[in-house]
């Protein structure tokens, strides 16, 4: 039985999926004995990890002093923080897909301005920013990025003494409306939230809100509910404990450093609107996130809503620069990622799930959204041996049938 210590923060949810995502590769693949203790990202190292013996060590943490203690042990190490200039992290989210997806989805939702916000810049939010950034000017939009970065005092100050929030609120105050904002962190968001609450401003109607890792519990006791972009912290665990086991088999890890992508956005009342002027394809729009799955087709849509189809497609052309039937595949091809990452649903299975006519129209039309097959896109994640129940063999690339509209 190996002896396996986990410095991972457990005061919130983003470290407690980790946990998870750690527990279910030691359920499935190995014998360990786990140590850990309750803790914060930021405290100190406690004086009994000096003396503590064991086999391998999976780590978060922004202390230097405690990465120096990890270090001295020479035991195998698994680091998910660091600082990326002496200490680096070897599994971390990719945040190139992050920043892509946070700007997407305003995109998709018809806003034309958006907002980057983050009350702090450690290098960690620098790629997040830069993507969101990037993604947006190639879209041919701006972003307007907040810029007056507090001292660590008023960092971590509570949210709702405002004396020290002046800087947010003007900077709320001069943007233009309907924004949709991106927050690095859901703690964060709280500041954005209650500087709207203090200039009067409307979320989602003027300033949509958008946080990022999903921390449930925060989401939804905020008010209104925030959405949130699920970072995968369960995958994240789930690697960093694979890697762990293949250094204590005395075996290098092929990579260096793993990036998981997010999982999904989880809408809330935050960013629960549609900023398109056009009430037609406002109501196209909703129909397709509602029923996309369950077999909608553009000539239904046409029906529901009493709009030529001609007309809305020109509308969908304007608006969002696709044609109704490319949104209702993209919606489906998103939900498939999701259940491809968070279920052992077989390929055939998710095809039914999501809406398509047959699996190997499926595996087409996931490729050529992607680039990746579905099996493929899911063994980046978890291996296939790690689930015994999902069909076996290899999946060929068919040639792409008509899919009915």
């Amino acid at each position: 039985m190996k002896r396996v210590l986990l410095i991972v923060e457990t005061s919130r949810s983003y470290g407690r999926d980790i946990m998870a995502g750690i527990s279910r590769f030691a359920l499935e693949h190995c014998d360990w004995s786990i140590h850990f203790d309750d803790r914060g990202l930021l405290e100190e190292p406690a004086d009994w990890l000096r003396h503590w013996k064991g086999d391998g060590v999976i780590s978060r943490t922004a202390i230097p002093s405690l990465q120096h203690i990890l270090l001295k042990k020479r035991c195998p190490l698994v680091e998910l923080h660091g600082d990326e200039t002496a200490h680096f992290s070897e599994v971390r989210i990719c945040d190139k897909t992050l920043g892509e997806m946070a700007a997407n989805y305003f995109i998709e939702r018809g806003f034309q301005y958006f907002g980057f916000y983050s009350c702090n810049t450690p290098w960690w939010v620098v790629p997040r920013r830069s993507v969101f950034e990037e993604t947006l000017r190639q879209r041919n939009f701006y972003c307007n990025i907040y810029s007056d970065h507090p001292d660590k005092r008023t960092m971590l100050h509570p949210v709702w003494e405002n004396r020290f929030e002046k800087p947010l609120r003007k900077w709320l105050a001069s943007l233009p409306k309907p924004i949709g904002i991106w927050v690095v962190t859901d703690h964060q968001a709280v500041r954005v939230l209650e500087g709207c609450r203090d200039l009067a401003l409307r979320v989602p109607e003027d300033v949509a809100i958008l946080g990022t890792s999903n921390d449930t519990l925060l989401c939804n006791l905020l008010s209104p509910p925030l959405s949130s972009i699920d970072v995968n912290g369960m995958a994240i665990g789930y690697e960093a404990a694979r890697r762990l086991q293949l250094k204590m088999d005395g075996i290098k890890p092929t990579e260096p450093q793993v990036n998981i992508p997010p999982l999904q956005v989880v809408t809330r009342q935050s960013t629960d609107v549609i900023a398109i002027p056009e009430p037609d394809v406002a109501a196209a729009l909703a129909l397709i996130r509602e029923q996309a799955c369950n077999g909608i087709n553009v000539a239904k849509i046409v029906e529901e809503i009493g709009i030529s189809r001609r007309s809305l497609e020109r509308y969908f052309a304007k608006y969002l620069n696709r044609s109704p039937h490319d949104e209702i595949l993209r919606v489906r091809i998103n939900q498939a990622k999701i259940l491809l990452h968070a279920t052992t649903l077989s390929i055939s299975a998710i095809a039914r799930k999501t809406g398509f006519t047959n699996r190997d129209y499926f595996i087409s039309a996931f490729h050529h959204h992607t680039g990746s097959t579905p099996q493929h896109y899911r063994n980046t994640i978890f291996p296939p041996s790690d689930f015994r129940t999902r069909s076996s063999g290899t999946e060929t690339l068919p040639g792409l049938p008509s899919s009915p509209r």
